[in-house]
């Protein structure tokens, strides 16, 4: 039996701690994570957030600078994350009040004495598209690669709505080349627009999503034109569309978030832009509005794939048929962000039958 199988549990139960009984799930996954957006680190703000398994602590000075960081404090092991305080540039410990600067390095003590040489274990993180990412990598390894900004000028503050899954990055990712299910699932059929590209961290794939007669799921998406998708590693998923109709363009990102072994959140922010005719008041007011429309939308299937997540298996030999998509093209990418080998998933060559 595979090491790989996923854990059965109810989707509902996203806070049920794991039973040492419990058969472990895919690894961790290297590359950048989404673990807030930006408008919840307003300045004076201190922030813990979940990743991997751990805390990790973000706060923002009082100047608007942003700093993330390891949770406990060097000097006594206090959580900053717990009481910890925001003093103009400096984080404050609520322990013992010592402070440190944006860099990690303790710059004053409340005794009036010298701070020690101590530093706060700082984290690479960017601010990219109203998101806060953090680089995770199993070996400490430094940033590989940069995230990509998609909302550019004229895009509005993106929307952005969290959904706790029981489910891994991977799982969410490998939904997007998983052509057979969104007939059978989302009842919607996508015509791939060509093959995949795979530029290192980056696959690229187009599709489109074709009308089906009177069915839910293509009357959701049916102002959508071709879909440009690309996967940001297995931490993010980039939704590009053009010419949509109305004159509008869109930009959304799908931000999938390891939390504990059997847990992720999943960010999906979305924006709009008017584009050509669709420059006018109204088309503003619609580029403003119509993120809360997509959201539910959204979040209909997000549920769907989400109730199947939670109570499926890693298969390492899957037995695939003709119409599923590059499932193992896309498992070989994948490969490169588990960085020890052995703790990749196996990838097995796959026979339809």
């Amino acid at each position: 039996m595979s090491r790989w199988k996923r854990r059965e549990r109810d989707p509902r139960d996203t806070a049920r701690a794991s039973s040492p009984n419990e058969q472990p799930g895919l690894p961790y996954p290297d590359g950048w994570f989404a673990v807030a957006t930006s408008g919840e680190v307003r300045p004076g703000t201190v922030l813990t957030r979940r990743l991997k398994g751990e805390d990790v602590v973000l706060y923002r000075t009082t100047s608007g600078r942003l700093s993330v960081v390891r949770p406990f404090c060097p000097h006594l092991g206090a959580h900053l994350g717990h009481g910890g305080t925001v003093r103009g540039d400096h984080l404050v410990c609520p322990f013992h009040q010592f402070q440190f600067d944006p860099e990690g390095t303790c710059v004053k003590t409340a005794y009036g004495t010298p701070p020690p040489k101590a530093r706060l274990a700082t984290l690479d993180f960017r601010e990219v598209d109203d998101l806060v990412f953090v680089w995770s990598h199993a070996e400490g390894k430094a940033p590989q690669w940069e995230v990509e900004g998609i909302m550019g000028a004229g895009f509005r503050t993106p929307r952005c709505t969290r959904f706790p899954l029981a489910a891994h990055p991977q799982d969410v990712a490998e939904n997007f080349v998983d052509f057979g299910h969104f007939g059978t699932l989302h009842k919607v059929s996508m015509a791939p627009l060509g093959d995949q590209e795979i530029d290192g961290h980056l696959m690229r794939f187009r599709y489109q999503i074709c009308p089906g007669g009177e069915r839910a799921g293509a009357k959701r998406y049916a102002t959508l034109p071709a879909i440009h998708v690309t996967l940001e590693g297995i931490g993010s998923v980039r939704v590009e569309a053009d010419a949509m109709k109305f004159g509008f363009e869109l930009r959304a990102r799908m931000s999938v978030t390891p939390v504990e072994a059997d847990r992720s959140d999943m960010r999906v922010s979305v924006a709009l832009r008017p584009t050509g005719s669709g420059r006018r008041p109204v088309a503003s007011l619609v580029a403003a509005v119509a993120p809360y429309v997509f959201a539910p939308a959204a979040a209909v299937d997000i549920r769907r794939d989400a109730a199947v997540w939670a109570h499926s298996r890693y298969q390492d030999q899957p037995r695939l048929a003709q119409g599923d998509g590059p499932i193992m093209p896309f498992r070989r990418w994948a490969r490169q962000f588990y960085g020890d080998p052995e703790q990749a998933p196996e990838q097995a060559p796959a026979r339809a039958g």
